[in-house]
């Protein structure tokens, strides 16, 4: 009788187990990779929001009291306001009761500061994943309740 040429079991055993074994390895080096991939493009959505708040102030003198004013007036394109995991950005406008400045009378309160950010992956507000806008200029603090922000050692806090 002839004998019929294949694998043997054990052959088949050891290509799936180094199969398994190099799944096992890449598979979590691709999955960091989308990660990293998506923090950095929303720390680039940031800087744009950042560039579009400012372009804003030098036009207003005072910053918008929402997002959205950035995408009605133009200075963002629409759901620019949205980070990678389908969130809107907090955005937290900073009061300066009125010195006149901005269009609103002396009585008004004008945004001459700003709290931006992603709540990350999760959503949620003061977790570890938080995304921080790259751009730490000394005019602004991206700080949250209770951290020192960035300029002249203050204590920022939200209501």
């Amino acid at each position: 009788m002839k004998r019929q040429a294949g694998f043997t079991l054990i052959e088949l055993m050891i290509v799936i187990a180094i199969i398994g074994l190099l799944v096992a390895i890449v598979i979590p080096d691709l999955l960091m990779t989308r990660q990293q991939s998506e923090v950095s493009a929303c720390q680039a959505s940031l800087r744009g929001v950042q560039s579009a708040l400012e372009l804003y102030y030098t036009h207003y003198k005072y910053y918008p009291t929402k997002m959205k004013e950035l995408i009605t007036e133009g200075y963002l394109s629409d759901n620019s306001d949205i980070d990678p995991w389908n969130h809107e950005f907090r955005y937290e406008p900073r009061y300066d009761s009125g010195s006149g400045s901005g269009g609103g009378g002396s009585d008004s309160k004008t945004a001459t500061n700003y709290l931006l950010g992603s709540s990350g992956p999760d959503g949620k507000s003061g977790t570890d994943d938080d995304i921080d806008p790259p751009i730490n200029s000394k005019r602004h603090s991206f700080k949250s309740a209770g951290q020192t922000a960035g300029s002249g050692g203050e204590t920022t806090t939200t209501e």
